[in-house]
């Protein structure tokens, strides 16, 4: 099964102080959608200072689009950038790829660049046909399967509805299936989530990496970012065994025709004591990745 982990492979990096200093800027590979002129794109700063500096979003020859920055130390951020028409219109032009450039700083430090070339898709919501129909009245989204949500809501899909999806943005769509039925998401195929865990404290500076099952079906609400804090086993090496808290975490979902897009999340930490020593120290884990689905 693949498995695709974007920017969270980075975080390893957090676990090894000497590596952190060094470690380069990434922008995630994730595709973004360019909805009412925003488009969101995530940025990790494994470094050890916060970072300030700008972000300009080029199509062809033409500026796209800019805005300043901050990234806090050793983070996985979500970065909303506003278009203009002219930018719009330009994204659209060149097919919807864009070069993202970051041009960063540290107080007292030296200057970091990153880039990368992505493909932005166009929603009902940026004046582009979504896929497998048109626009509604008043920017609204279509309903899968069934008929334009009255003033541009949240879509109400028919009363049975089917999807089936794939983590991240490739391959089979085979990773999870849920219902929609109501404006709500109720998940029957059970994904995996990958998580990172790291040591933290007393010497210990160990990662490991482990695809978690995302146990809670829901009910999630369409278009609402949920958690929900529940008991669970966590399968990850670094962390002891039995129940602990997990975090489950469904955020930036959103329907289209043809598509129901969204993101999982997982977060939950551990501690562990050496009575020999008498050193205690602390494992942080969390994960998150991004889903799409088509009508089963």
């Amino acid at each position: 099964m693949d498995r695709r982990l974007a920017l969270l492979p980075l975080l390893a990096v957090l676990a090894v102080p000497a590596a952190a200093s060094a470690a380069p800027v990434k922008i995630g590979p994730k595709p973004s959608s360019l909805s009412a002129s925003r488009a969101t794109i995530e940025v990790a700063n494994p470094t050890r200072h916060a970072l300030r500096g700008t972000a300009t979003v080029t199509a062809g020859s033409a500026k796209a689009a800019s805005r300043s920055v901050k990234l806090r130390k050793r983070s996985v951020s979500d970065v909303t950038i506003r278009f203009s028409a002219s930018g719009v219109a330009a994204v659209r032009a060149a097919g919807g790829r864009a070069t993202v450039r970051l041009a960063l700083e540290r107080a007292g430090g030296r200057k970091l660049t990153a880039r990368r070339t992505m493909t932005l898709r166009f929603t009902a919501g940026s004046g582009q046909p979504a896929p497998g129909g048109s626009p509604t009245p008043g920017g609204g989204s279509p309903t899968p399967g069934g008929s334009p949500a009255p003033g541009g809501g949240t879509p109400q899909p028919q009363p049975t509805n089917t999807w089936v999806g794939r983590m991240g943005t490739e391959g089979a769509y085979d990773d999870l299936e849920f219902t929609l039925i109501g404006g709500k998401i109720t998940i029957t195929k059970t994904p995996l989530v990958p998580v990172y865990c790291f040591e933290n404290g007393a010497g210990h500076y160990q990662n490991a990496l482990s695809f978690e099952p995302f146990v809670v079906t829901g009910p999630w609400n369409l278009g609402a970012d949920e958690s929900v804090q529940q008991s669970g086993i966590a399968v990850n090496r670094l962390v002891s065994s039995g129940s602990r808290g997990i975090t489950y975490k469904v955020s930036e979902t959103a329907a289209t025709a043809s598509t129901v897009t969204g993101k999982l999340g997982m977060s939950y930490f551990d501690s562990k004591y050496d009575i020999f020593s008498n050193q205690i120290w602390f494992v942080n884990c969390s994960g998150s990745q991004s889903f799409e689905a088509i009508p089963g």
